[in-house]
């Protein structure tokens, strides 16, 4: 429909148009407000002690725990086809 059918139409069917505003709305400001600062802590070092020269790295511990459970884990893993072999 055209915008005069539409306009005709709205105006038609009891629906009232409010006045325009006595005076324009102020531009949108072209940079949001500014926020608050925020304060953010100092920097501190851990507290934790500094890891042990020559003892195994934590990602070492990980592997000699868990690579024996996944190992076994996948050698009793029922297989498929049934009783085979």
């Amino acid at each position: 429909p055209s915008l005069t059918s539409v306009h005709t139409c709205a105006r038609t069917s009891g629906a009232t148009m409010k006045p325009p505003p006595d005076e324009p709305a102020p531009p949108p400001s072209p940079h949001p407000p500014a926020q608050p600062a925020r304060h953010v802590a100092a920097y501190r070092p851990s507290v934790a002690a500094p890891p042990a020269q020559g003892g195994a790295s934590p990602v070492t511990l990980m592997l000699v725990l868990t690579a024996p459970a996944v190992l076994a884990a996948a050698a009793l893993r029922p297989r498929p086809g049934g009783r085979g072999r």
